[in-house]
């Protein structure tokens, strides 16, 4: 990582979870809404005490976030939160074998090969995927941010009165559930290569990720920008109703699911198309197969996505619920959380940041 005296240059904070003596708190900043979590590592596991969404009215983010805060159990200044987007970017690239410290100082002076943006904009951080490598080579994390979003956030961040101690990418988040909680057991293949890869789509509002893990360790990422605003503004166009009525549509279509399910067609067929390039370049590159997709975001709601990817793709599409790998506190509902799961992916993430 390029050193900087600036305490928010860490993008890549670690990927193994450490013991904590208090809660945890993951704030997910969205652009319909805010996301909170609050995790405790306790003993025999990690705890889910609090949880919170929401919406953001008429671009006042600052109200949302504050509201979402002022739900957990106990004052938390600093929460860990993530940057999303554009201004965003990471790559993954082989390395010679050498320490974490030896890479970090090699890449501080490398930096100009792997992203497209100037140096003195951004900030930077490097991670090693296996520290066993092959042929002497690491597999190595790479990931950037331009300075100006993460200055943003600090800004927005002290507006609600919170800290900005940890910012990091939201890619990266969804990655940290699989690698702190696991995934589930996966069958070796025909073959007996035994790995196998699974793949998470986070389907946001504007902009789409997807990220290919290994062993539970991120190794494709890319932005998709597709998102649940297409799918709304398909409806809304096919149905011929309001954007509002279209996102209620949308998240219960109900009696109108065959409706919904041939106005998102083509914008179905664009996201389809974006992934198989991606799942065959991944495949190509890696020698490794797709073995689960997991759906996260609140339009993974739709039955007809789910099985239009799980058809077209040629792999089993399931919507994530990364909350069932947490125990939960007496003062959450089960069933509450169970139906807003598909939003609390990164949050979560975030909140293992411990």
């Amino acid at each position: 990582m390029a050193q900087s005296s600036d305490p928010f240059s860490s993008l890549i904070k670690k990927f193994n979870p450490a013991k904590v003596v208090r809660s945890s708190v993951g704030l997910d900043i969205g652009v319909g809404s805010c996301r909170m979590v609050e995790v405790v590592n306790r003993a025999d596991g990690f705890e889910l005490v609090r949880w919170a969404i929401e919406p953001i009215v008429a671009g006042d983010v600052v109200k949302s976030i504050r509201t979402v805060m002022s739900k957990v159990s106990q004052p938390n200044l600093s929460p860990v939160t993530a940057l999303t987007g554009k201004g965003t970017l990471i790559r993954f690239v082989d390395m010679p074998k050498m320490s974490l410290a030896d890479l970090k100082r090699s890449f501080s002076f490398e930096v100009d090969k792997y992203f497209p943006f100037p140096k003195d904009q951004i900030f930077t951080d490097c991670y090693i995927l296996d520290p066993q490598g092959i042929d002497n080579k690491l597999p190595v994390l790479v990931a950037a941010a331009k300075k100006e979003l993460v200055h943003e956030r600090i800004k927005l961040m002290t507006s609600a009165g919170l800290q900005a101690d940890f910012i990091t990418l939201g890619s990266i988040s969804i990655a940290n559930v699989f690698n702190v909680l696991g995934s589930p057991p996966i069958s070796k293949d025909s073959s007996g290569q035994g790995k196998r890869a699974i793949a998470v789509l986070d389907i946001g509002e504007l902009v789409s990720n997807l990220t290919i893990l290994v062993d539970n360790r991120p190794r494709f990422n890319r932005d998709v920008f597709l998102g649940g605003r297409d799918f709304t503004k398909s409806i809304s166009n096919a149905l011929r109703v309001t954007v509002e009525e279209a996102e209620k549509i949308k998240q219960e279509p109900k009696e109108r699911a065959q409706d919904v399910a041939v106005s998102i067609e083509s914008v179905a067929f664009d996201l389809v198309s974006e992934l198989r390039l991606s799942f065959d370049y991944f495949m190509t590159e890696a020698n490794i197969p797709i073995s689960q997709l997991f759906l996260t975001g609140g339009t993974t709601a739709m039955e007809h996505l789910r099985q239009s990817l799980s058809k077209q793709l040629e792999v089993d599409a399931v919507c994530w619920n990364p909350i069932r790998l947490l125990k939960l506190n007496a003062e959450v509902v089960e069933a509450d959380i169970n139906a807003k799961a598909g939003y609390l992916g990164s949050a979560l993430g975030l909140a293992l940041y411990c």
